[in-house]
């Protein structure tokens, strides 16, 4: 009984931290918050639901919906780069610092992203529209200029919440970011609808959450880490040169990793208009429901990776591969069962639904590059806190290139659609590189038969729902049971292997 209790903390250790240096009290605080943030994630995407499936296709118009998505995924890819790596920074050399030192580093960090946040949100909040119209995005300046706001507040709370999971305390972000905002987009909007607030107000309002969540984050998770914060100077220990190619490479990467995940939106406003934004805004909610469980998990496991690398366990870093990669992949199958056999009910609870009829296909195309992405694990936040950041930097920038191109080509021939087979296309070759890249240098792969097994029921359950389509409750029914049956002998059969 003792090995096998000792067995079991071990596993535990290698899955969530270092075997040699994590006491198992810390390895609990670590699971709960993974725990409490996917559960926020996924209060926020029930909220999102209620948002995007319903309350804006009912109050604004499918060019309004186009100009909020691209403010808000802009405002993601402008705050990642001019964060200047620095989150990343501080969760990969933080556990380096003690006493006197963690917290020189803690303000330089702190003080250098408040500068950088009220340069670019103030210059944006100015010239956001002359942004937007030299990407072909044409609306009128005063919505467009809230993106200086949005960016400000999406720089303060990525610092803030880097620093958080350095703590192991992501739950409280994760629920101020995912839930505080969508409640206050669903009262905002209610407003709108109402006519208290124009579409300009609401943008301004939609801006300033932002920017006040992330402001309470960064004080949050500074005051987590008990240490009062000081002028900002150099540290004189010789690590300038290490932080600086750090940051740099940080830098591009932040580019590359963002543009997988906004690129499209830019490109769609750009090549086709705002208004098949907003009906590509509907599908790309729908396709990305699996992404509530992915950020809490990927988020935690980043200062984790930092230490084992440092540490050189890779004994555990090739288990978290693995486990990981079983785990996310199976969330992402359970998506696609659900999601793809019942688009056609869920098309239907959002007002006047017709609008958005060429958002179905490219709902399964999204699903279908998270099965892909998500099969592979962990794999960029095992690389990007590592010795090989540099390499998956290069594998980054080829992937972003072809993304780019591949649009250009695709969305003239398949509209909206082009968009999704885009990402399918890019996540394969992403993910089989960064996977060659770890065997190749590390003997590291996350693959086994419970991975083939998983896809053989994940086949069987959606075919077999997707033949009883139909309108009529009874149907409904029926095809969800057949989901539910197959999902439950999915559980039973592979439980002790996830």
């Amino acid at each position: 009984m003792a090995n096998k209790k000792r067995v079991e903390v071990e596993f535990l250790f290698c899955t969530f931290g270092s075997i040699s240096k994590v006491p198992p009290s810390i390895v609990s605080v670590f699971k709960k918050q993974i725990i409490k943030g996917s559960a926020s994630n996924l209060a926020g995407i029930l909220l999102g639901v209620v948002n995007n499936l319903w309350i804006f296709p009912l109050a604004f118009s499918l060019e309004q919906l186009g100009v909020y998505r691209w403010v808000e995924r802009t405002g993601v890819l402008i705050a990642t780069i001019a964060l200047l790596g620095l989150h990343r920074l501080y969760v990969r050399f933080q556990s380096t610092y003690s006493g006197e030192r963690a917290a020189q580093f803690l303000s330089n960090i702190v003080f250098g992203v408040l500068g950088m946040a009220l340069l670019v949100g103030g210059t944006l909040s100015i010239f956001g529209a002359d942004l937007a119209s030299r990407l072909d995005v044409d609306y009128s300046a005063g919505p467009l200029n809230t993106l200086g706001a949005v960016v400000a507040g999406t720089m303060l709370y990525a610092l803030g919440l880097s620093i958080a999971s350095s703590s192991k305390r992501i739950s409280l972000p994760f629920f101020l970011k995912n839930v505080g905002i969508r409640m206050a987009l669903v009262l905002s909007t209610l407003a709108f609808l109402s006519h208290w607030l124009g579409f300009e107000g609401w943008m301004r309002l939609f801006a300033l959450t932002h920017l006040a969540v992330g402001s309470i984050v960064l004080l949050y998770a500074v005051r987590l880490k008990k240490i009062a914060l000081v002028r900002p100077r150099s540290l004189d220990d010789g690590s300038r040169k290490t932080y600086l190619a750090f940051s740099s490479s940080g830098i591009a990467m932040a580019i590359m990793t963002m543009s997988l995940t906004t690129i499209d939106s830019q490109m769609i406003a750009s090549v086709i208009g705002v208004e098949a934004l907003g009906i590509y805004s509907i599908a790309f909610f729908i396709g990305s429901f699996v992404d509530g469980i992915r950020r809490p998990v990927s988020q935690a496991l980043s200062p984790q990776f930092a230490n084992l690398w440092n540490e050189g366990n890779k004994t555990a870093l090739g288990k978290i591969y693995a486990r990981t990669s079983r785990l996310l992949m199976a969330v992402a199958l359970l998506a696609f069962m659900v999601i793809v056999p019942n688009l056609d009910l869920l098309f239907s609870l959002i007002p006047d639904p017709e609008r958005f009829q060429a958002a179905k296909p490219v709902v399964v195309l999204i699903l279908a590059s998270r099965i892909i992405d998500y099969s592979f694990g962990s794999n960029g936040e095992m690389l990007s806190n590592g010795p090989y950041y540099q390499w998956n930097l290069g594998v980054l920038t080829v992937l972003v290139v072809g993304i780019v191109a591949l649009n250009f080509w695709l969305l003239p021939i398949f509209g909206i659609a082009g968009a999704g087979w885009t990402l399918v296309i890019a996540y394969t070759v992403f993910n089989v590189a960064k996977a060659y890249l770890l065997w190749w240098k590390e003997r590291l792969q996350p693959f086994s038969w419970v991975h083939l097994a998983m896809l053989l029921f994940a086949a069987v359950g959606t075919l077999g729902a997707l033949q009883l389509s139909g309108a009529s409750l009874a149907q409904h029914i029926l095809r969800n049971v057949v989901i539910g049956g197959t999902v439950g002998a999915a559980f039973f059969t592979l439980r002790k292997r996830l």
